[in-house]
């Protein structure tokens, strides 16, 4: 038995990476005639065009593990109804949902690994080709050492910066605030500036200071010059453009969350991306759950069809995680439940399918 074991798994496994290899490779070239155009106006290097879809790759892998495993599941499976091994292995004793808990047991640790994956080489890659893309591309200059004007910045100890202007080269701030605010989100100090230079610590002059007691009765100070040594940040903080969301691994995320729910901030979308980090690899243990007991009731023109509903499973899956991240976004539905909305509805699909199909 143990040999049917393997040969099952290591035949899934095959056809979930060749699957994945042809539909990434199939993403790639629609993208790159997509861009083409693009491409040739602008005389981008081949080199660079080459690198810019290297740096993709992480992403489609992320995004198509789930439809490569269900179409790995229906050929294995079509392929051992079509030639009646699956017959042949009950009529020898065997339990077909043995089969089935060896796919899932893969399954799991194919979440696991895209979960991994995401978190580590996907980020770093887009980060990459997101600069790639600016100033190969795009031909766009490199934001990092240029000067920045109008931006906030949530740093430690519960500290709000609004900067009108920064100077990297001389490290210098123009028309600055800062608030603090407490565990509650209330303003407790304010600071308001006409500029600051950094000399090891933050220098700031011509401040006003305000704080605020729990009665919001208000004390005022002003200061030709204000030493701030108490603040953590240094230039270089500010010389970063914040990361987007799809740049963060989600410890950066939930830190940047819990620093702007500190600020008052509106973070729908952030919590909800923070919970669809880890909802979104379980997609690839769902589909295998829905799509067992189908692919081994498929007989004439079995792997075909399957190849059909894979491609149906994964439109109407990945429409249905859209929509619930659309409702997550503007606040309609909870973070938490427009993340994991979908993969519920489809655990209790596939139990259904799993209970319902005779074996």
């Amino acid at each position: 038995m143990k040999k049917i074991y393997k040969y099952v798994l290591s035949n899934f496994l095959r056809y979930l990476l060749f699957s994945l290899l042809i539909l990434i490779f199939i993403y790639i070239i629609i993208n790159l005639f997509d861009n083409l155009g693009r491409y040739l106006s602008r005389n981008i290097p081949f080199k660079d065009i080459l690198i810019y879809y290297l740096y993709l790759i992480p992403s489609y892998t992320v995004l198509l593990i789930p439809v490569a495993a269900i179409i790995g599941v229906f050929f294995i499976f079509g392929y051992m109804t079509k030639y009646r091994e699956l017959i042949a292995l009950k009529a020898q004793g065997m339990d077909i949902n043995n089969l089935f808990i060896i796919i899932l047991i893969a399954g799991l640790f194919i979440s696991i690994f895209t979960f991994v994956f995401q978190e580590t080489v996907m980020v770093w890659a887009q980060a990459k080709m997101t600069k790639h893309k600016m100033t190969k591309i795009d031909k766009r200059p490199s934001p990092v050492g240029a000067k920045r004007y109008n931006f906030f910045y949530y740093g430690e100890n519960n500290w709000i910066y609004y900067i009108k202007g920064f100077n990297p080269k001389d490290s210098t701030l123009n028309n600055v605030m800062l608030y603090k605010v407490d565990e509650n989100r209330r303003i407790i100090k304010r600071i308001d500036a006409k500029g600051a230079k950094f000399i090891g610590y933050w220098q700031f002059n011509n401040a006003t200071v305000r704080e605020f007691d729990t009665l919001d009765n208000e004390q005022i100070y002003h200061y030709t010059i204000l030493d701030m040594h108490e603040l953590k940040e240094k230039p270089v903080d500010f010389s970063r453009t914040p990361k987007p969301v799809e740049e963060m691994n989600f410890i950066e995320l939930s830190q940047f969350v819990k620093k702007r729910l500190r600020a008052g901030e509106d973070v729908a979308k952030e919590n909800v991306e923070l919970n669809y980090r880890f909802s979104f690899p379980f997609i690839t243990l769902i589909l295998l759950l829905l799509c067992l007991p189908i692919s081994i009731v498929l007989r004439r023109g079995g792997i075909a069809i399957g190849l059909g509903i894979s491609i149906v499973l994964a439109f109407v899956y990945w429409g249905f995680i859209q929509s619930c991240r659309a409702y997550g976004y503007t606040g309609i539905m909870n973070p938490v439940l427009s993340a994991w909305l979908p993969n519920i509805i489809f655990i209790i699909a596939g139990i259904i399918s799993i209970l319902s199909i005779r074996r």
